[in-house]
């Protein structure tokens, strides 16, 4: 269950992990360097990540000067078939394909065919959304993801189900946007769809034929194209590092928001392009264009660096290089099964690359392997960084008393406060109805902070931080992030409503499931069931995947639009049943599903297709019969778990506990049979 009472570790905390060696490539240098630090580095990442169980293949890759001088691949890409990986095996690589339709926007630029600073529905005049604002969306805010978008909206799968620019479509017109166009970026996937749609519209070619023409071939990208469950061929297969089940080749049809393959030299390739003196398919304005910052009013406002002020870029420099006088650009990507690091030095004309079949932040392998050929190259590498000194603490000014209260982050509610003496600040866990403390006492503290200079430190947890006005709203900052460097936001104050508004259901302490999930849908240690809960101390709100503000009895929006993968909610009751529609999912209460009971179970997928759900009423022996291309899952109410049992790698029988939960997905009249022993 997405338990999202649970507090969501907004410290970004990267598992600087590393891959496993099976294979070398040497290539030709391009000088006399040896790379001896960077082939050590590169094969000393991979290693970390493959005996620590967070992937089980990799592919790195390495240029200078436009040359690949260091590639090798890592594991195996078909176990059963003995197939190594090697320097033409693919992996998805995410959002790195983010940087391939921003390339394909500026070439439409240069032939004048599109301005960055349009609104996007002059191009996609369908394009509506519930909230008005939308109309001032331009081109460019789609690429610094500041357009206000809510965030995600798409299916990761085994099988190409669904069309992405109709789902998108829908679901915009019944969403509000997070906040006023161009004011914040906030990482925003739809935005790149869009942008997609935008190159098919005005080049009148598929994306992937446009990308082909016009940036692949040019470049020399022959293992490059779409996911790998759509192109097949020489990919590498994800296998689950616990159990070492291998899953279908994942398919992600929205090309530009993460849907592209490649391999770590094609990366390379394209990283090139941006350097003098690389291979030009863009003009040089936009080569200036995709390179320069593009801050937002809200990054103007922090003390440091920030992450997403670039076109497409995660970053277009960090500190800790930027003060040795070298400007470092970045892309990482993650699929749900598929990691993968870009990383460019233009001036230097040095790239980094690399992919993981796994779940982990790529810039993990690419930022060591960096430093070990800025080391070969002579260039200065930034120290390793130190743990701060703890300082003594100083009385919080009394001017700061106001930036206390209730916050939010991405998936929960807080408390920050003041000690009486004003000599600490703590964190305390906003608990859900039902959860509650005894009397007199308080939820757990979080994190606790002493003042000293103007920011908070908290030693424990390596963190420091300081408050903002950003317009109407208090914000607590992360003040340079450990691992990039860069201050980001951790929470964002709520207001206490005077007239808190009530749904027309009660929402403390239930579960909801999904109903409308496909047969081919990618559920990797990911749920199916939503918890929702209500606050004592904050009527008016709830959280349901994302902290909500109720507005009337059917619907809630954004409590926290500053973060990244919010939904709106919608509430209804049809047929007797309570429903509630969230982003591209919908919902019933988990509170009327039937109990299977002991020996054989019909059970049929209704008219409207939704998903049949079942409960085990005692610890049992399951075994399933369904047509071939639906799908049964058994799954367990704790989160980020394998499900007990998936059709998509799993046959047989199941021992499942008690309260377990059973789950046909099929098609209008499909029979399945559940046997329960």
């Amino acid at each position: 269950m997405l338990k999202m009472t649970k507090f969501k570790n907004i410290v970004i905390e990267f598992l600087i992990f590393t891959f496993m060696f099976v294979i070398t490539i040497p290539q030709a240098g391009a000088s006399s360097t040896s790379y001896q630090n960077t082939k050590e580095a590169a094969r000393e990442a991979v290693w970390k990540v493959i005996t620590s169980g967070q992937g089980s293949s990799a592919t790195v890759a390495v240029m200078d000067g436009g040359k690949i001088v260091y590639s090798e691949g890592f594991g195996a890409a078909d176990r059963k078939a003995g197939r190594v990986v090697d320097r033409s095996t693919r992996f998805n690589i995410g959002s790195t394909s983010k940087m391939f339709v921003a390339v394909s926007v500026l070439l439409l630029v240069d032939e004048g065919k599109v301005n960055l600073d349009d609104p996007v529905v002059k191009y996609i005049p369908e394009f509506e959304m519930k909230d008005q604002r939308y109309r001032e969306i331009t081109v460019r805010m789609l690429f610094n993801h500041s357009s206000g978008l809510p965030g995600s909206t798409f299916l990761f799968g085994y099988d190409p189900e669904g069309e992405p620019y109709e789902m998108l479509l829908e679901r915009m017109k019944r969403s509000n946007l997070k906040h006023d166009p161009g004011a914040v970026g906030i990482y925003c996937n739809d935005g790149f769809t869009l942008a997609e749609m935008i190159v098919e519209r005005v080049s009148g070619q598929k994306f992937l034929n446009f990308l082909e023409k016009r940036v692949f071939q040019p470049l020399g990208m022959k293992d490059t194209g779409a996911s790998i469950g759509e192109s097949a061929g020489n990919i590498s297969n994800f296998y689950d590092p616990e159990t070492g089940k291998k899953y279908p080749p994942e398919v992600i049809l929205v090309h530009a928001a993460g849907g592209l393959s490649s391999t770590a030299e094609d990366l390379c390739r394209f990283g090139d392009s941006f350097s003098p003196g690389g291979k030009k398919i863009l003009s040089q304005s936009s080569i200036e264009e995709i390179l320069k910052s593009q801050p937002t009013p809200f990054s103007a406002g922090l003390r440091g660096q920030v992450i997403m002020d670039s076109f497409g870029w995660d970053y277009s420099l960090l500190p800790s290089y930027e003060e040795n006088g070298i400007k470092v650009y970045s892309k990482g990507g993650g699929t749900g099964a598929y990691s993968t690091g870009l990383q460019v030095l233009p001036e230097q004309r040095l790239v980094v690359a690399a992919s993981i079949s796994g779940k982990l932040n790529g810039e993990a392998v690419t930022r060591p392997v960096l430093n070990a050929l800025m080391k070969d190259k002579g260039l200065p590498v930034p120290e390793e960084r130190k743990k701060e000194k703890p300082v003594d603490p100083e009385i919080i000014p009394s001017e700061l008393s106001a930036f206390q209260g209730l916050y939010a982050n991405g998936g929960s509610f807080v408390r920050i406060r003041f000690n009486k003496e004003r000599k600490k600040m703590e964190v305390l866990q906003l608990l859900p109805e039902g959860d509650e403390v005894p009397a007199g006492k308080e939820g757990p503290v979080l994190m606790s902070f002493v003042y000293n200079g103007g920011s908070f430190y908290s030693f424990e947890k390596d963190l420091r931080g300081y408050f903002i006005r950003n317009r109407d709203t208090s914000c607590f900052i992360a003040e340079k992030d450990p691992f990039y460097g860069i201050d980001n936001l951790m929470f964002q104050k709520v207001s206490e409503e005077e007239e808190p508004k009530k749904l027309l259901a009660d929402m403390k302490d239930k579960i909801w499931l999904i109903r409308n999930l496909t047969p081919s849908i990618q559920l990797y240690r990911e749920t199916a069931m939503v918890s929702s809960d209500t606050y004592s101390e904050l009527p008016g709100y709830l959280t349901f995947m994302s902290p909500l503000r109720v507005e009337d009895d059917h619907s809630a929006t954004y409590a926290a639009p500053l973060f990244r993968d919010q939904s709106e909610l919608e509430i209804f009751e049809s047929d007797g049943t309570l429903w509630v529609k969230s982003g591209i999912f919908l919902f019933s209460d988990a509170e009327k599903t039937k109990v299977l009971k002991s020996g054989r179970n019909s059970v049929m997928i209704g008219e409207k297709g939704y998903n049949e759900w079942y409960r085990t009423g005692s610890g049992s022996i399951l075994s399933f019969e369904k047509p071939e291309k639906d799908r049964v899952m058994v799954l367990r109410e704790e989160s980020e778990r394998l499900a007990l049992f998936d059709s998509i790698t799993d046959d047989g029988e199941v021992y499942v506990p008690e309260g377990s939960y059973v789950v046909c997905i099929g098609q209008p009249g499909d029979m399945f049979t559940v046997n329960v022993k």
